[in-house]
């Protein structure tokens, strides 16, 4: 069975606008806060990825699930198409995450 895989790569500035907007969206911090600092991710039980909202702010904590529901707001948001029954993976380098969408054909 042949299968189409499709590759979209983030900044991370990019994904620090897109965790921003999700927690915006969601209620975990509010529209009047700015952007966010010291964006870390780890691949340790999981990939996850974790921020300060404000400088002396309690760091806040995403999973997986949650990192790519930010992604896909975010691609809603900008017109790019995401095919629903696609299988998602994340993956996480220095610079960059690569959200990658596979559709059987």
């Amino acid at each position: 069975m042949a299968t189409e895989t499709r590759t979209i790569t983030f900044t991370n500035a990019e994904i620090k606008q897109a965790i921003v907007r999700y927690c915006v969206k969601t209620g975990r911090m509010g529209s009047d806060r700015g952007a966010i600092t010291g964006l870390m991710f780890s691949n340790e039980g999981g990939l996850s990825a974790s921020f300060e909202p404000a400088p002396g702010i309690p760091r806040v904590t995403f999973q997986e699930s949650e990192i790519a529901a930010a992604i896909i707001l975010h691609c809603k948001d900008r017109g790019i198409p995401i095919a629903r029954r696609s299988i998602k993976s994340l993956q996480v380098s220095k610079d960059a995450v690569s959200f990658t969408l596979t559709t059987p054909a």
